[in-house]
């Protein structure tokens, strides 16, 4: 399970543990999906940036990926 006290090297070193298979909330699914290296970037690096200015994006990204969203969730 991923969480907000993992720095980001032990973020990406369990990611792959964790990764579910890719679902899109979109009928066309967005490039996060067909894409691995974008969604580790947008949902995983991204957040980890910008936690302290801006919490609630950073929550937003990491709930909305199609990959490991559902571990941010907890669901």
């Amino acid at each position: 399970m991923l969480s907000r006290e993992l720095n980001l090297n032990e973020t990406l070193r369990l990611a792959p543990k964790v990764e579910g298979k890719p679902i899109s909330r979109t009928r066309l699914g967005s490039p996060c999906r067909f894409v691995r290296r974008i969604d580790i970037l947008v949902h995983l690096v991204v957040p980890e940036l910008i936690e302290d200015a801006l919490p609630r994006v950073a929550r937003y990204l990491r709930r909305t990926s199609p990959r490991w969203g559902r571990s941010w969730r907890s669901w």
